[in-house]
């Protein structure tokens, strides 16, 4: 459909009713002669020896002359014509005002088919596929934006390192089918241990991290940590399987571990490395001058 610019459509449309519409000369024409019609045939008009009185003619009327029966007719069926061609015009219009309408629907149906590519686009961007969790990305952006809002006085946000412990074996001995429902099934239990408004990221392979916020000090996280090995630890039936998959946590802290984005994963990433060779569950970063630090009691 060809769509005229909005600018040259109101001239269009002014151009179609003026060369339809009467010109003051026809119609003051026209309401002489449909006077003089009135005058003659209205009824209750006298008549004088059985003939029609006529009203005085007017100054317009002299100039016009007298209009003949014919002339009338001819005048009405002139302006019937007028007349039709200006409903024929309308018509045309309202047509195309239907038309721009539909156009406009389209258009917009178009938009939002846009707008929903883009925040598809955008999802699939900063999310897994596989589980539907924020991906590396997304952490990395959430985490660089929350570092930039930090005040010096107020804690940072904390990042937790979480690797399966030999799930290669898993992958191997079962098949890449039950591999990824043990991904998923961990991505689930995870999300449903942390508080509302952390943040929980596949990282790629069996890595995920949380992201969390407003926490000051350890106890709180020794605490979160002690959950997450739980939650994840608890058998997973899986088809006629039960798996048992265990999972190692780094802990970073900002600003004990680093104020930079990368310093914090790499720390939290060392971290999840010393938990996994001590078999310790979790353990968390590493200060500058330190081993590991408060490596927990061996977790199940």
């Amino acid at each position: 459909m060809n769509r005229m610019d909005s600018n040259q459509r109101p001239w269009e449309w002014g151009k179609a009713l003026a060369a339809t519409w009467p010109t003051a000369e026809q119609v003051q024409r026209w309401k002489l002669w449909l006077r003089s019609l009135q005058v003659k045939w209205a009824p209750g008009s006298s008549t004088q020896h059985g003939r029609l009185w006529m009203a005085p003619p007017s100054h317009a009327n002299q100039n016009l002359g007298e209009p003949s029966v014919s002339t009338c007719v001819a005048a009405m069926q002139q302006m019937l014509q007028v007349m039709a061609r200006e409903a024929a015009e309308r018509h045309a219009l309202e047509r195309t005002m239907e038309g721009t309408q539909a156009a406009l629907t389209q258009a917009l149906a178009d938009l939002d088919r846009v707008r929903n590519g883009e925040r598809l686009a955008r999802h699939q961007a900063l999310h897994d596929e596989l589980t539907n969790l924020p991906n590396r990305r997304h952490l990395l952006l959430r985490l660089e934006d929350l570092l930039d809002q930090r005040h010096s006085l107020q804690p940072g946000p904390t990042v937790l390192f979480i690797d399966l412990d030999n799930f290669k074996t898993v992958n191997d001995t079962h098949g890449h089918g039950v591999g990824d429902e043990v991904l998923r099934i961990t991505a689930a239990r995870l999300n449903a241990a942390v508080r509302h408004g952390d943040l929980v990221v596949r990282l790629g392979g069996d890595e995920f991290a949380c992201l969390l916020r407003g926490v000051a000090d350890e106890a709180p996280l020794h605490q979160l940590c002690a959950k997450l090995l739980q939650a994840v630890c608890c058998p997973m039936k899986i088809g006629h399987l039960q798996l048992l998959v265990r999972p190692s946590i780094g802990v970073a802290i900002c600003p004990q571990h680093g104020t930079q984005a990368d310093a914090l994963l790499a720390c939290a990433d060392a971290a999840m490395y010393a938990a996994k060779r001590e078999r310790c569950g979790y353990a968390f970063g590493k200060t500058e001058g330190t081993d590991i630090a408060d490596r927990p009691d061996q977790h199940p």
